[in-house]
């Protein structure tokens, strides 16, 4: 399990140090003079010597009048210890506001993510255990229609039905809390929070609900029709023990493999939907650095969000090992 698990660390170091080398990349060769555009100089304006002068020392202060593999290193030595420069927005350091919107996104991603599974695997079981049934295939239905919806059209339907439009007023049009909620008693506060989260975490979660109940619902189809199953229930065990004893596990290993991509999938739909419930966090960053060009912390966002993945594969690889013996068993080969 230990050799096992050394791989996988050993493998995030270089897969790191590509997926940052090509967005650094990207960034840098991308159509465009930001420096022109941040300074908002164009045309004749640009080409006299006090504009010259100002742009050359602006791609100075960003290392944009080096190499791209020069100005590379520069930024990874820096952002080894932190240092993610300053933003071109509002002069504030990078990290300070990485600091403040990460931990909204990793709460808003991380309850998503486990209300996820904690409703798609029992939903996926009856539906199997249901097969052809009245309520399968009206499930199935709803799953699907669920899985076609776009997350935008989602959020911004639960606003106007839901919060103060021309229907309901049950919840707040955006935010994270109440004003003045730095007042309130703890017990109030963590009841402010978990109003204005019930909007965005279900925006977040209905799409990746609907694709693991149906994805629950085949593995467990295919894994209770195996020859060793069949023996099972020919031996006469309860219908309990051999579904939840010997094919659930089994049924597990997909479901395991896929959070690997289900977290990448939170993390970006983050960007549309703190945009529409206007939640602080780091998708409205990302989405406000993109369109005034604030390439420190567009670098920050995409380097945070790749660590942030590729710990998510490793926890899924660990999960993985768990569930299935035979991953532990190839390790100690």
């Amino acid at each position: 399990m230990s050799k096992y698990l050394l791989k996988r660390l050993l493998l995030i170091l270089p897969t790191f140090l590509g997926i940052s080398l090509i967005t650094y990349s990207m960034v840098r060769l991308a159509p465009g003079d930001y420096t022109s555009l941040r300074a908002g100089m164009q045309g004749e304006l640009k080409t006299t010597a006090a504009a010259k002068q100002a742009m050359e020392e602006e791609r100075r202060l960003y290392g944009l009048d080096k190499p791209i593999i020069t100005g590379y290193f520069e930024w990874l030595g820096r952002m080894v210890v932190l240092d993610f420069g300053t933003s071109r927005k509002d002069g504030r350091p990078v990290s300070a506001r990485i600091a403040e919107s990460l931990p909204i996104t990793l709460a808003l991603n991380i309850i998503s993510m486990v209300l996820v599974y904690i409703i798609s695997i029992p939903a996926g079981i009856v539906s199997a255990l249901k097969k052809d049934s009245l309520y399968d295939r009206v499930s199935s239905v709803a799953l699907f229609v669920l899985y076609s919806l776009p997350s935008f059209w989602v959020g911004l339907l639960l606003l106007m039905v839901l919060s103060g439009g021309e229907f309901l007023n049950l919840f707040p049009l955006g935010g994270i809390v109440s004003d003045g909620a730095a007042d309130y008693p703890w017990y109030r506060y963590l009841g402010d929070v978990t109003w204005h989260l019930v909007l965005p975490v279900v925006t977040l979660t209905y799409g990746g609900f609907a694709f693991l109940a149906r994805y629950m619902r085949a593995n467990l189809l295919e894994v209770i029709s195996q020859q060793y199953i069949v023996t099972a229930r020919a031996k006469g065990l309860g219908r309990s023990r051999v579904v939840f004893i010997h094919a659930f596990r089994n049924s597990l290993v997909p479901l395991v493999t896929l959070m690997a991509s289900i977290l990448p999938g939170l993390l970006g739909g983050s960007v549309i939907v703190e945009s529409i419930f206007s939640i602080p966090g780091m998708g409205l960053l990302a989405f406000e650095a993109i369109l005034s060009r604030d390439i420190p912390v567009i670098m920050a966002i995409a380097s945070i969000s790749a660590m942030l993945t590729l710990m998510g594969i490793l926890v899924a690889d660990i999960m993985y090992s768990v569930v299935d013996p035979r991953i532990r068993l190839e390790a100690k080969a």
